[in-house]
């Protein structure tokens, strides 16, 4: 499909991602129901504004004495380590920090920084457990071991962000998950609008380096792996978990559960070919999750450039009229397999960038969602979502964060706030 030059300029400028200073998601909806407290929750060691986002990264080094501490261009392999992360102002408590969740808004994002890194060498290309996954698995295994949580997330991010501003909105997701082992994927991109055409395809080559790191993983002590990709880091992440289910032929779902124990695989907002998704990467990824989620939206304006510049439409603003029947009746006849439509939910849906490109963050009622899901492998009724009869599409109600909070309550009866009725 072709474009007038004008055209396609205005679809670059309009896709574009956003690179901004490293700063906190807003606080989800149900971390401010007054009548829950989660500190109780919290080990007092972890009660701290700094906490640790491992990382495994394809990027360059930043050139000795410029700001940062990864570049946007590639590096050679694939290097283990984890960031400090500081999440608030410099001069914070834990008490600050925890005030501040339950009053910020998407308007006034708070500050975050990565105050330092440490690296623990590259991944042996041959395959081998070298000194770099010893030292990083023991590092999260150890992490593991301080927290309740005992749930291992793995985040492959979409384009034009920096090393730090990735870390420190995981970080953030990590504050609310009671910490567990946060882990991101960072491949090198760049921060202009144009990087899109460039970035995302030959982001292809890293590939074998998230299957390899998805079943470096498996080897920690993680009781759950979730893993989340946004925009185009989703079709990294399905041809990942594709080759990885290719690796074990033979085996089925419950020998695959056994040996990578990956509880939900989400995509969301994501940049792939809904055609390539349905028919490449569900079955597969359906073999090694617990769950596989959906997130999309039918305001995402990035992905409709996408679809325009693509000539077919995107996963995370899909147009089922590109699937045949069979594959609907496919997609509709498992369970596990959920699409959440958040196309009408309430509030900001981007927190700078393309307009309702970065809900699953900005949104404090879909962010609920997406940290519950990244958790617990709960299905999509039990985590107050509804839907229309006969389909899988589902989307949150009107009384979402109530249904959430009360549910909470109920399972969990020492989250509720002292003095609180």
């Amino acid at each position: 499909m072709r474009f007038p030059k004008v055209l396609l300029a205005a679809a670059i400028v309009t896709i574009a991602g956003c690179a901004s200073e490293p700063h906190l998601m807003p606080t989800p909806a149900v971390f401010k129901d007054e009548r829950l407290d989660f500190a109780p929750a919290l080990p007092a060691e972890l009660r701290s504004t700094r906490l640790p986002v491992f990382y495994a990264t394809t990027r360059a080094p930043v050139p000795a004495g410029e700001p940062g501490h990864y570049a946007n261009s590639p590096g050679d392999g694939l290097t283990l380590g984890v960031a400090d992360v500081r999440l608030g102002e410099p001069g914070w408590t834990w008490s600050d920090l925890a005030a501040s969740d339950r009053t910020n808004t998407v308007e006034e994002a708070r500050p975050g920084a990565v105050e330092r890194i440490r690296e623990f060498g590259k991944v042996d290309a041959a395959g081998t457990l070298g000194e770099a996954e010893r030292r990083f698995l023991a590092a999260i295994d150890a992490q593991l071991a301080k927290a309740r949580n005992h749930e291992l997330v793995l985040y492959v991010h979409g384009y034009r962000v920096t090393f730090d501003e990735v870390a420190v909105l995981m970080g953030s997701f990590a504050h609310y998950l009671g910490h567990g082992a946060m882990v991101t994927f960072q491949w090198p991109t760049g921060q202009y609008f144009w990087n899109y055409l460039t970035d995302c395809p030959r982001a292809e080559r890293y590939i074998p380096d998230i299957e390899r790191l998805i079943a470096l993983l498996a080897r920690s002590s993680a009781e759950k792996i979730t893993v989340i990709a946004y925009s185009c880091g989703s079709p990294l992440l399905g041809a990942a978990l594709a080759r990885l289910r290719a690796r074990h032929p033979e085996e089925g779902r419950a020998e695959l559960a056994r040996r990578y124990r990956l509880g939900n695989v989400i995509f969301v907002a994501s940049d792939v070919d809904l055609k390539t998704f349905a028919r490449e990467h569900v079955p597969p990824s359906l073999d090694l999750a617990q769950q596989l989620i959906v997130y999309a939206s039918r305001n995402d304006r990035a992905l409709g450039f996408s679809s325009l510049i693509a000539g077919a439409s995107r996963l995370g603003k899909p147009d089922i009229a590109d699937l045949t029947p069979e594959e609907l009746e496919r997609l509709a006849a498992d369970p596990r397999f959920q699409v959440i439509d958040v196309s009408e939910v309430r509030g900001a849906h981007e927190m700078g960038g393309m307009k309702g490109h970065g809900y699953w963050y900005a949104n404090e009622w879909i962010a609920t969602d997406v940290t519950i899901s990244l958790r617990y492998p709960i299905p999509p009724e039990r985590r107050c979502l509804v839907n229309s009869p006969g389909t899988r599409v589902w989307r949150l109600p009107e009384n979402y964060p109530e249904c959430v909070a009360e549910r909470l309550l109920a399972a969990f009866p020492e989250l509720r706030r002292a003095g609180a009725r």
